[in-house]
């Protein structure tokens, strides 16, 4: 009897032990659930995206990245104006409405036609659609500890990070599936002493050219889980012409 209790404790062990997982494993893992080619990094990807928020309009916009030249390029439908924010390898920007130069400084800064937020545009965007694996990129802090806690009714993995001074200054929470280590949510804060920040949702997958990409994100208020709108992925292109 002895030797079976024993046996039943050094398998339990081995079990507690084999659930064990590091935040740079975790990352790894999901990574390689999303992106097992490592396509990302020199991807050209093209994006549909509905933003519906409560009592607005569906507004679309179409986002371009590419990662290979470095360059990006927005495309958004807004107040019957297409405009267009564009940066290059450079960092240089580019503008246009209705597909032409704004027609003077008053126009461009109007409609927020300006280099601040083109760029960041372009870093909401490439950060967003581009996890997990933008979480390798440097200035990133990984967290080694990895916490099974709830998320969204599931239960999951909470991994950590936080950034350099001069990349950013927001705390972030990410959430995996234990099994498959597909990204389900994250969360951010400022100050997270305050529960200020948001917490996104993420439902569905497309699935182009190797990439997984998260089909839908839906935004909540950490404070008072406040609905602040869905953003729908219509369409997604990996690497076409």
């Amino acid at each position: 009897m002895r030797i079976i209790v024993g046996i039943l404790l050094l398998l339990s062990v081995g079990v507690v032990r084999a659930q064990e997982i590091s935040g740079e494993e975790l990352l790894k893992r999901a990574i390689q659930f999303h992106d097992p080619g490592n396509r990302w990094s020199t991807a050209s990807v093209k994006l549909i995206i509905d933003m519906q928020a409560p009592n607005r309009p569906v507004r679309r916009s179409e986002v371009s990245i590419n990662n290979s030249k470095g360059s990006f390029h927005l495309r958004m439908l807004q107040r019957g104006q297409l405009l267009e924010w564009m940066v290059d390898a450079r960092d240089s920007t580019d503008f246009r409405v209705d597909f032409l130069p704004p027609a003077d400084s008053l126009q461009a800064d109007s409609l927020s036609l300006t280099p601040e937020r083109a760029r960041r545009w372009r870093n909401y965007y490439s950060y967003l659609y581009g996890l997990p694996m933008k979480l390798k990129d440097p200035g990133t802090r990984i967290d080694p500890t990895v916490l099974r806690t709830q998320f969204a009714g599931l239960e999951t993995l909470q991994l950590k990070v936080s950034y350099d001074a001069q990349v950013g200054k927001d705390t972030w929470y990410f959430y995996f599936k234990p099994e498959t280590y597909e990204m389900v949510g994250y969360r951010f804060y400022h100050n997270e002493t305050a529960n200020d920040g948001e917490y996104i949702v993420l439902e569905g997958m497309e699935i182009k050219n190797g990439l997984r990409i998260p089909k839908n994100r839906t935004w909540y208020t950490n404070a008072d889980h406040t609905l602040l709108g869905t953003d729908y992925l219509v369409d997604l292109k990996v690497n076409e012409k």
